[in-house]
């Protein structure tokens, strides 16, 4: 699977098949969940463990409180191939740069800046004030090649040309902000792991169910949509409403935006549900020609020129 056209291909299979197990209902149930990913992921998540081996495995779902804990093992296991992509780059006469949007507080940057000296790392965020904070902590260094700009990833200004854009965790739609970001500015490089999966198109509402997980995201969202009331502008923007989604030609074709606002309700309490709104993305980025590896929540795409 290397052409664009097998990607697409492999990509769409997957996506069909995934929507029509959300159809037939068949989400929230752990073992089934289970038992449906691997049959329709498993050409992906193959494909991924080919080239970047070392997935930290879990007994836990994504969609149960122990994985979302747990999801700062990913984010290592990205920046180690964060780290691995770029030192080759950096050997290279040109400059080379990240770019992180959506950092909050920075900390993941910094750390990429500290292992790879010779590439500059600019950290954006819409709010400065965690980076502020962050940087007065006793202890902690900011390495010389790092640097915080105040920006906007829905509207984002950053004068830059980027070698990879990279996030950790980017809430719902502004995963699509900085997806979108890599795609417009001609990244050779997007790595990143996506998150709020419920936080798509605007969307606050969770469908409601019986544990702590689904309790906990539906008081997060109610101080979401407080603030979308109020247009913050910091968590949703209305270039990602719901009729944005699906994002990707192929999804358009399969299912539409009533539906994936259906999906993104769900998508909580269920990993069929995440990786639905996750193939829509895989799908987009290899239709804006990049080959893309992808497996749980995680994405590494380089551009084909």
């Amino acid at each position: 699977m290397s052409s664009g056209t097998d990607q697409l291909e492999t990509g769409v299979k997957a996506f069909a098949g995934l929507l029509g197990e959300f159809r037939a209902g068949t989400i929230a149930d752990k073992s089934s969940e289970r038992q449906a990913l691997e049959c329709h992921l498993g050409e992906l998540s193959a494909r991924w463990d080919r080239r970047f081996p070392g997935f930290p495995r879990e007994k836990y779902p994504y969609a149960s409180l122990r994985g979302v804990c747990r999801r700062g093992r990913r984010d290592e296991y990205i920046k180690n191939i964060i780290v691995s992509l770029l030192e080759g780059e950096a050997g290279e006469a040109e400059s080379k740069t990240i770019v992180n949007p959506v950092c909050v507080f920075g900390r993941h940057a910094r750390d990429l800046a500290s292992h790879l000296e010779r590439v500059a790392v600019i950290a954006t965020d819409i709010e400065p004030a965690f980076n502020w904070l962050y940087d007065r902590i006793p202890g902690i260094t900011t390495p010389d090649n790092y640097e915080f700009q105040q920006d906007d990833i829905f509207n984002p200004k950053l004068q830059a040309t980027p070698t990879a854009v990279v996030f950790f965790g980017a809430c719902g739609s502004m995963s699509d902000g900085a997806i979108d970001y890599a795609i417009e500015s001609n990244c050779p490089y997007l790595i990143c792991r996506t998150c709020c999966h419920d936080n798509i198109g605007g969307n606050t509402t969770i469908t409601k169910r019986f544990n702590i997980l689904n309790w906990a995201f539906r008081l997060k969202n109610f101080v979401y949509a407080g603030r979308r009331k109020r247009a913050k502008g910091d968590y949703f923007s209305p270039k990602y409403s719901k009729d944005q989604y699906p994002a990707s030609l192929a999804a358009r074709d399969l299912s539409n935006s009533d539906e994936f606002v259906e999906i993104s309700r769900n998508s909580v309490d269920s990993d069929i549900c995440r990786a639905i709104i996750d193939l829509d993305r895989f799908l987009r980025l290899v239709e804006n020609r990049y080959n893309v590896w992808y497996k749980g929540e995680l994405f590494a795409a380089h551009k084909n020129n």
